[in-house]
């Protein structure tokens, strides 16, 4: 997730034509933090989230890249699991877990 945080910063940032130095200056942070974020070698504080989200007008979910249609359908996944092993249809069980 760090990477593609970093990934998504670095976008937004040059997209709109900022240096790390302006977007650390906005933020209050340095330079070398705005840096390390963009390689992925560290992520913000977390109650910087919503600083970094409104600065560029996103989400706080698209700067995370959660996508809660994925986590739908890894629930789904789980109850047909659930399911298939509480009726020990494990050849079944086996063969939805390989096509996920």
């Amino acid at each position: 997730m760090k990477l593609e945080f970093g990934e998504k910063v670095r976008s937004l940032r040059i997209e709109r034509g900022l240096t790390q130095e302006k977007l650390a200056d906005f933020l209050g942070v340095s330079f070398q933090a705005v840096s390390k974020w963009e390689r992925g070698d560290t992520v913000p504080d977390i109650y910087m989230l919503p600083s970094i989200a409104s600065f560029f007008g996103v989400s706080i979910d698209y700067l995370l890249s959660y996508d809660v249609n994925r986590e739908k359908e890894i629930a789904e996944y789980e109850e047909k699991y659930y399911e298939l092993w509480q009726a020990r249809d494990c050849d079944t069980l086996v063969t939805l877990m390989k096509d996920a």
